[in-house]
Formats: C-alpha cells, sequence, structure tokens
C-alpha cells in the first residue's frame, strides 16, 4: 500500500525487494501523486480496469493517478523494483516545454509500460542509481537536482512516442464500456466512504445488478468489492493520519469504520502496524 508523500515533499525514492510469492492483498492507486516502475529483476503480472498485462525486468512503467491496479506473482523468484512517488511539482518545466496542462494530459496516447532495449536499461539505471544517491544524502538543494534527473527519464520515456495498438473497433468498445462502469464504481464508493457505500447500494446508484458490479472488480481488478472498499477506506485513513492531527476515533468515523476498535484491527490487519505506530512511522520516514 503506497505511503502518502511526506509533508513538504514533492518526490520519494524507494527500491524494493519483494520476497517470493508476494502479491497486493487488493488494487489500489496513487491517487494524490503519480509513480514510475523500474523492473531491475523478476516479473509481474498486473491487473488493471483495462486488462491484465505482465511487467518484467527491463521494463518501465509510468503511474498515472487514480489508475488502479493490482500486481501478484509470475513464478517464485523473488523480485527488485525502483518506484519513484512524485507530484506535478516535479514536471512543471517538462509539462510547459511539451504544451501540456498535466501529467495525465501527457500521457493521453502513451504507451504505459515501456521495455528498454540494453542500452536504454544501462542508461535508466545509471539515472535511477544517481537518484538514489542524492535522495539517500538529501538536503535543500536536493529537490532541483531530482527534478532534473526524473524530467531525464519521463523524456526518455515519453519522448519515443510509443502508442497504444488499436484494437478492433467491436472489442475496444466493449472493453472501454467495462472500464466506464468500473470508473464509475469506484467513483462512487470514494465519494461515500464514509458511510461504507454497499454493493447493493453501489450497483442500484449505477442501475446494474450486483452481480455485474461484482464480477468488474473480480475480472478487472482481481479485487472483491469489500476488500476494495475497506482498502479505499485505509488508504483515506492513512492520509488523514499523515496530514491532520485529528485523533485515531475522528479518523475512525470519517473513514467510515464503526468503532475506534474495529478501525484499528482493520488497520493493522491490512497495514501490518496501527494507527498511531504508521502515524510515528510516517513523520520519521
Amino acid at each position: 500500500m503506497p505511503l502518502p508523500l511526506k509533508a513538504g515533499y514533492h518526490f520519494h525514492y524507494s527500491r524494493l525487494h519483494r520476497p517470493p510469492r508476494f502479491e497486493m492483498t487488493a488494487a489500489e492507486a496513487y491517487t494524490d501523486f503519480y509513480g514510475l516502475s523500474y523492473i531491475i529483476s523478476g516479473e509481474n503480472v498486473c491487473y488493471a480496469a483495462e486488462g491484465a498485462f505482465v511487467t518484467q525486468a527491463g521494463d518501465i512503467s509510468l503511474i498515472p493517478k487514480n489508475r488502479y491496479f493490482r500486481s501478484s506473482y509470475l513464478s517464485d523468484a523473488p523480485r527488485e523494483e525502483i518506484l519513484l512517488k512524485f507530484t506535478e511539482a516535479m514536471l512543471s518545466d517538462l509539462l510547459a516545454a511539451m504544451n501540456a496542462k498535466s501529467f495525465d494530459e501527457l500521457l493521453t496516447g502513451q504507451k504505459l509500460t515501456i521495455h528498454l532495449i540494453k542500452s536504454e536499461q544501462k542508461e535508466v539505471l545509471r539515472i535511477l542509481n544517481e537518484m538514489e544517491e542524492e535522495w539517500n544524502t538529501y538536503d535543500q538543494y536536493s529537490e532541483i537536482v531530482l527534478k532534473g534527473l526524473l524530467n531525464k527519464l519521463i523524456v526518455l520515456c515519453v519522448g519515443r512516442r510509443r502508442t497504444v495498438k488499436k484494437a478492433a473497433a467491436a472489442g475496444k468498445e466493449q472493453k472501454q464500456e467495462k472500464r466506464d462502469k468500473l470508473d464509475e464504481a469506484i467513483a462512487y464508493v470514494k465519494e461515500n466512504l464514509a458511510h461504507s457505500p454497499s454493493l447493493k447500494e453501489t450497483a442500484e446508484h449505477m442501475h446494474i445488478s450486483t452481480s455485474y458490479v461484482s464480477k468488474l472488480f473480480i475480472n478487472r481488478l482481481h479485487t472483491p468489492y469489500s476488500v476494495f472498499v475497506l482498502n479505499e477506506k485505509i488508504l483515506y485513513a492513512q492520509k488523514l493520519l499523515a496530514d491532520s492531527d485529528a485523533s485515531v476515533a475522528e479518523i475512525a468515523e470519517k473513514s467510515g469504520f464503526s468503532g475506534n476498535t474495529y478501525f484499528s484491527d482493520c488497520f493493522k490487519r491490512v497495514t501490518g502496524i496501527s494507527p498511531l505506530q504508521f502515524r510515528k512511522a510516517y513523520k520519521a520516514y
């Protein structure tokens, strides 16, 4: 589950070592920032609204805001990847140069995952290692340095102008319809987290059957509706714990939990730590 960016920061660098058979517990999205992932070793299978796809060593992926996905394993081998999180402020100069109003606009029509050739892999790793060194010795000038390196990576990815291949018209329309319905369901859940919208309530709002809504989440994101809602509530609670001084009881209520104890139990089950431990760890990272 992605941590919120630390207050006052527009960037975060992490090198992740995934153990064998690691998989995300539920689909999730970077709601307040963008992401860039580079797979160093191993391979993932990712489930997203547009369908399932595989990422492997040498793949670099750009992650838009609110793009829900869930990753799992394809083999028993461990995986290593580098993950960057950043806000649009880190790309302001690049967006202006490319006449784009937002990073999402810049990504429109672009292939979000690209397999790099050997020479490109070497260059990307060089840039990422330089970013890691700068991140580990962070000072008042680091964000300026990191901004330049990040922009160089984005230019490498987006500047190649590799567009997604067009599918057959009929199949594309059907696929888009399912994605639109899933997006509508997700939007309704996010807008109504405080009262834990049920599957029936979401289906009635969309004027479709509960079974159809359930299948959307299972087939597209490999995540049951109830697990998705719980995960969204925990993500929202994380944001409140990180960005406010509200008490755990207040956060539990705002996140749609029936009580403080139930909230703490759910939070620990999903994240592995208590809400107060999360708040303390977040302030320290």
